[in-house]
């Protein structure tokens, strides 16, 4: 479990084809994890297979099973790619967003980017109808693994508003109009909407 609250970024170092592994190296320290810690990479929960020290980086691996490939954004990752991260949830942890699983509901599409005076404002696309009941004003989500607040929705579209910090401190700072981000949804709204069907 996370709190959508980005702790470092990382950059993809290699690609195994044949394995379907990515390496990934950041200066997030990792000297608290260990071989089978979940990292959430770019929204993604993935699971640590080897975790080395390289002077001041760490580098450690990922497997990505097919299911985790259909959901997400990451058949995209390549090397050099920035993606956000943050190691799991601890006992006493402050949590200063929302519960985020890495478990990715669905990718969607960046529409547009606007660069307010105090913010950026980005619309994305609201593609599939079955999580429509997830898209309310004010709800919390989670976008490449970012906790965020749904500041508006219309019938094709929602958006986001983002502060400076988040901007700056995640990989939304690289991000442009009609990429693909990965989408999870309140995980706490679904059992709500379930209960009510």
């Amino acid at each position: 479990m996370f709190t959508g609250i980005i702790q470092s970024s990382g950059s993809i170092d290699n690609f195994n084809k044949k394995t379907n592994d990515f390496s990934i190296k950041t200066k997030l320290d990792l000297s608290n994890c260990k071989v089978g810690s979940s990292i959430c990479c770019d929204g993604v929960c993935l699971t640590a297979k080897t975790i080395n020290k390289l002077n001041d980086n760490f580098i450690f691996t990922v497997n990505v099973g097919e299911e985790t490939s259909r959901r997400s954004n990451l058949i995209q990752w390549k090397k050099y790619r920035k993606i956000n991260l943050e190691k799991s949830l601890k006992m006493g942890d402050e949590i200063s967003g929302h519960f985020v699983y890495g478990h990715v509901d669905c990718v969607c599409k960046i529409l547009e980017i606007k660069n307010l005076k105090h913010s950026w404002e980005f619309k994305f696309e609201k593609k599939l109808l079955k999580y429509y009941d997830f898209i309310v004003e004010k709800a919390s989500i989670a976008i490449n693994g970012i906790s965020l607040t749904i500041a508006n929705v219309d019938k094709n579209s929602f958006v986001i508003s983002i502060i400076s910090h988040t901007f700056n401190n995640t990989n939304f700072q690289f991000s442009k109009e009609g990429d693909l981000v990965n989408v999870e949804f309140d995980y706490l709204a679904r059992f709500i909407l379930n209960k009510n069907d």
